[in-house]
């Protein structure tokens, strides 16, 4: 109860701030503890308190298989982790192993851009449900945000994800918004600490700030991405560290107390409670929705399932057996809101269908209703 009231405090407070010409600010980190590794990895205590200490906050995007890995093998990388949860700060899924299956490279992994290869559902889903697995097991966690290595993705992974219970999405592509059903992406900004040295060290603070100050208002947020620093010099001489600590003084400076600092998942939350064009937006009740009883009931070899919704927003009709394995997809779409009707012919099924109980299910944004039908030969 404690925790809902303050989620609620939060996100009440967020919506006076934006009111008020402010800005939302998300610190995201890629890549934790990467695997080229060329120097002792670091703690990441140094730079999560170098941001506490100005207010901020971090999403940490983490490659799940890394904590079982060299790099966890003494377990202080999960318990930093985990004790960053405890502090407010965000894990976030990166992947699996940020290793693409078909080409080996590294700089991709839920689509192949170099063979321009879509992996199957089957591939993808067998690679975040491994990923879920490892994070629950090494920090007790199940995130619900995703971050897919090299921003590459297709609408399998959305499925997969939306599948896996993510709501939220960080890449490239629509931004403040559903990118695919119910499935919200807030788009990461620019990067600037990337093998930073003391020549650049200026230049890269000015242009920050000032992209910061023009681009974030404008969209309402600003997504600072970095990324795995902790095995790169720019960590070890400490220069990340400076510069993230001057570039957060100089914002708590020039915007006074209208910053607030968020993670992705608090800020994608934010954005979602003021979306109204989705079905999830809405507190559907019975009297919103209404599956009917097929007809005719039994039926041989078709039959005609009606529904009826009084909003909008991407709706799912599938078949079922008995045992739960899906047999049809009638509908899988955006749709407006009214009253429909689709036809189930067992003659096209090419499984064989025999004479028996089966269940059709009607999803519409997190409303689920289901029913059965029987078919006679």
């Amino acid at each position: 109860m404690a925790m809902k009231v303050f989620l609620i405090f939060v996100l009440f407070f967020a919506h006076f701030v934006l009111a008020q010409d402010s800005l939302l600010f998300v610190i995201r980190v890629d890549d934790i503890q990467s695997r080229n590794i060329t120097i002792v990895p670091r703690s990441i205590k140094y730079f999560e308190q170098a941001v506490e200490q100005r207010g901020g906050k971090i999403t940490w995007a983490v490659i799940p298989h890394r904590l079982i890995e060299t790099q966890n093998q003494d377990g202080v990388l999960a318990k930093e982790l985990r004790e960053s949860i405890l502090n407010g700060h965000e894990v976030a899924m990166h992947g699996y192993n940020h290793i693409c299956q078909s080409c080996n490279q590294s700089s991709h992994e839920m689509f192949c851009t170099t063979n321009n290869l879509h992996f199957a559902y089957t591939q993808q889903f067998q690679l975040v449900t491994d990923g879920l697995n490892i994070l629950y097991d090494s920090l007790n966690i199940i995130p619900k945000t995703f971050i897919p290595p090299g921003h590459q993705a297709d609408t399998v992974t959305y499925q997969t994800l939306v599948d896996k219970g993510f709501d939220w999405l960080s890449s490239t592509g629509v931004t403040k918004n559903f990118i695919f059903k119910t499935l919200y992406n807030l788009q990461q900004n620019n990067e600037y600490t990337w093998q930073l040295t003391a020549s650049q060290y200026n230049t890269k603070l000015s242009a920050a700030l000032q992209e910061i100050k023009s681009v974030g208002p404008a969209n309402g947020y600003y997504c600072l991405l970095l990324h795995d620093y902790f095995i790169r010099q720019g960590y070890e001489n400490g220069i990340v560290i400076t510069w993230i600590s001057e570039l957060l003084d100089s914002l708590n400076n020039f915007y006074g107390g209208k910053i607030t600092y968020v993670t992705i998942n608090e800020a994608a939350n934010i954005f979602h409670q003021q979306t109204t064009t989705h079905i999830s937006d809405v507190n559907l009740t019975s009297a919103d929705f209404v599956l009917y009883q097929n007809y005719p009931n039994p039926f041989n070899p078709s039959t005609k399932i009606s529904w009826q919704t009084q909003a909008n927003g991407w709706q799912t009709l599938k078949i079922y057996d008995v045992l739960g394995k899906e047999i049809a997809t009638l509908v899988d779409e955006y749709k407006s809101s009214g009253t429909y009707t689709v036809e189930f012919n067992s003659s096209t099924e090419t499984r064989g269908l025999v004479s028996g109980i089966y269940y059709y299910r009607l999803q519409v944004g997190d409303f689920t209703q289901t029913k059965k039908l029987i078919l006679l030969r």
